[in-house]
């Protein structure tokens, strides 16, 4: 979403917040808290994610722009209080747990503790394994509070790809990485394994031994987004028909509001559109716009009206 606003967020750059308020707000009644930019936006962060971090009205907390979705609404992630991502640390191990996942194979989950004495599942493999009383791990990513962690004998892949560039993978298995977060494992040429989480490519209608094409879109890391499998049906840059089915009043990265449109195209997923404020009058629900096809990011469509 482009701004014509000089002051913007960058996902992934640290940004300083101050807490001007804690509310509730329906339909469950849950608490958050009102945070405030230097640019003068307001946002909010959920409470119950970071009961431990002491948060109070009237602080002032550095947060990393976790991401920036397709409505423009911005994710913010406040720096935790005892961990820094890409740092290693010492964790107690608290044995080891079996689950089943999402096709009924069993996997194997190391369990440690963080700080606060919070149970953190990391994904190993199946076979046997010993392991001392403490492990070192390193803090790959810190979301809504939570630690995803690799222990630190497990070392990461030298992987030379260019942005922007298309490569084939193989499916190789569906993997538990993180406590109820299912992926699918992807090797390369090189037997190198990739991860792409399951839950935003539902609709691919991918199975184990697939053979996908994905760009690669950023810096890897195991729990982050790197690859961008190819749309099954849509292709970037080329323009489809959708149905409106309402509009969205939303703040975009410079806090300036903006109407999004609604679409929709017959499947269970509903998508954003921008519109220039050229186009008048704006789409009347049920009726066809085109829209062209701007990109793809975790398999959500990202449209603007044409």
């Amino acid at each position: 979403m482009v701004s014509v606003n000089p002051y913007f967020f960058e996902e992934g750059q640290e940004y300083e917040f101050t807490v001007i308020n804690r509310l509730n707000l329906p339909p469950d009644d849950d608490t958050y808290f009102v945070m405030v930019s230097s640019f003068q936006t307001r946002h909010l962060l959920a409470e119950k994610h970071y009961v431990n971090y002491k948060i109070m009205p009237g602080q002032k907390v550095k947060c990393r722009i976790d991401k920036i979705n397709c409505s423009g609404k911005i994710f913010l992630e406040p720096e935790h209080p005892c961990y820094k991502e890409n740092a290693v640390y010492d964790f107690p191990v608290k044995g080891i747990e079996e689950i089943s996942n999402s096709e009924g194979k069993y996997e194997k989950m190391l369990v440690v503790e963080d700080c606060w004495k919070n149970k953190v599942c990391i994904h190993i493999d199946g076979t046997d394994h010993a392991f001392d009383d403490i492990i070192q791990c390193r803090v790959d990513r810190i979301k809504k509070g939570k630690l995803y962690l690799t222990p630190v004998s497990q070392p990461r892949q030298s992987i030379s790809y260019e942005p922007g560039k298309y490569y084939e993978f193989r499916i190789q298995d569906i993997v538990t990485l993180a406590e109820g977060e299912e992926y699918y494992e992807l090797k390369d040429e090189s037997d190198n394994s990739h991860y792409l989480r399951i839950k935003y490519y539902q609709n691919y209608q991918f199975k184990t031994g697939d053979l996908v094409r994905c760009c690669y879109v950023a810096a890897p890391a195991l729990f982050r987004h790197y690859l961008e499998p190819l749309h099954p049906f849509y292709h970037i840059g080329s323009t489809y028909e959708f149905i409106c089915t309402g509009t969205t009043k939303v703040k975009n990265v410079s806090g300036s509001e903006v109407t999004l449109i609604n679409v929709s195209d017959g499947s269970d997923k509903d998508y954003f559109a921008t519109c220039s404020d050229e186009l008048k009058p704006k789409p009347e629900t049920g009726s066809v716009i085109r829209c062209l096809l701007k990109n793809i990011k975790m398999g959500r469509l990202v449209l603007e009206c044409v």
